[in-house]
């Protein structure tokens, strides 16, 4: 291997204080020359769901191979293990990405959904997933802080892969991890209910109803609005109007045209939504 593999971020940190700063400059001193792809670092601190969310629905779209380092880590410094995941890509089983950090259900995205449990659990590795602890002392820092395992532990080990293109010497193998069920609205007789997954910059109410569960007409009630109208992008709707519309992830979406549906509704993200057919 000459060129190492890029490294992806996803993380809550967020940008006022130092810790992507510090978790970069690990990546670069012990990979240096691999490209560092900011996903994102504003997942909603503690929200492993919208974090897995926000992972899954990037996916398609990153290289590969790549390493993917993703940190949303209520359960730092606890027993709840670190690990790194080899998976092939879906539609190429030549190509791998490596996934990096805590296993609390965030790297849920290196299974396909259809072979993800009904609810959250440790669930047995599917075929073709490689699960690795990571416990070699050539893959952390010298110093693990309890409560920075993002620098400290998940960084080292995202560069090794990402530097060597190997990540068997992390650690024993393991034949299970923690998932999390497939993103998707519940069907309960004819009405599909979901819940708000993500809010975006602009106060889009991203909810977990897939594009394919969508009833040709519907309505969609959430804290106390019904919305009825659903188009195919923003300027279809007037201004100042909600409405509903498939957002680029697939998932149904609530917007407010150049305006915020968030503070509209006053809705949340985990709020509930419920929509009922015509």
């Amino acid at each position: 291997m000459t060129d190492p593999l890029p490294i992806v971020l996803l993380t809550d940190f967020g940008t006022h204080d130092t810790y992507v700063g510090q978790v970069k400059a690990v990546l670069t001193a012990r990979a240096p020359g691999a490209p560092l792809v900011d996903l994102t670092h504003e997942v909603s601190p503690y929200a492993i769901d919208e974090g897995a969310w926000l992972l899954e629905t990037a996916l398609p779209f990153l290289p590969a191979p790549a390493v993917v380092l993703a940190v949303v880590d209520p359960g730092v410094g606890s027993e709840r293990l670190p690990i790194a995941v080899r998976a092939p890509v879906p539609g190429d089983p030549t190509a791998l990405r490596y996934f990096v950090g805590p296993d609390n259900g965030l790297l849920s995205a290196a299974v396909p959904p259809d072979a993800r449990p009904s609810a959250p659990r440790r669930s047995p590795s599917p075929p073709g997933l490689d699960v690795r602890a990571i416990e070699s002392p050539e893959a952390r820092l010298a110093t693990v802080s309890a409560t920075f395992h993002g620098r400290d532990l998940f960084a080292p080990a995202a560069a090794h892969i990402a530097a060597t293109g190997h990540h068997e010497t992390l650690g024993p193998a393991r034949d299970e991890l923690t998932l999390l069920p497939p993103f998707a609205g519940r069907a309960e007789g004819t009405t599909i209910r979901g819940t708000v997954i993500h809010v975006d910059r602009y106060g889009n109410l991203v909810t977990t109803i897939r594009k394919e569960q969508l009833p040709q007409d519907f309505a969609l009630d959430i804290n106390g609005h019904s919305i009825e109208d659903m188009v195919r992008t923003f300027s279809d709707a007037p201004p100042g109007a909600l409405a509903c519309h498939v957002d680029s992830s697939g998932f149904l979406a609530i917007a407010e045209r150049e305006g915020n549906a968030a503070a509209r509704t006053g809705a949340a993200r985990g709020d509930a939504v419920v929509l009922t057919p015509r």
